[in-house]
């Protein structure tokens, strides 16, 4: 079980890692975009990186919720 708590932690925090990156990917080159006011640059850049960081991000809060239950952090009360 413990094993399975450190996969699952480390696979939380990569995940983690990855959203932000691409989340600050995606803003300096949307201020890249308007600062060179390129629309199309900026609407396709959002295309391609807003999917992939709400499935990333979906991912890690699955994960989170179920490092939460292993931990008991979440208990009915």
């Amino acid at each position: 079980m413990k094993t399975a708590e450190r996969v699952l932690d480390a696979l939380c925090v990569i995940t983690t890692v990855i959203f932000f990156v691409a989340v600050i990917l995606m803003v300096l080159a949307q201020g890249f975009a308007v600062i060179t006011l390129n629309g199309a640059l900026s609407v396709s850049l959002s295309k391609a990186i807003a999917v992939p960081a709400s499935m990333v991000s979906a991912v890690t809060s699955i994960i989170a919720i179920i490092l939460a239950y292993m931990r008991g952090q979440m208990k009915a009360d």
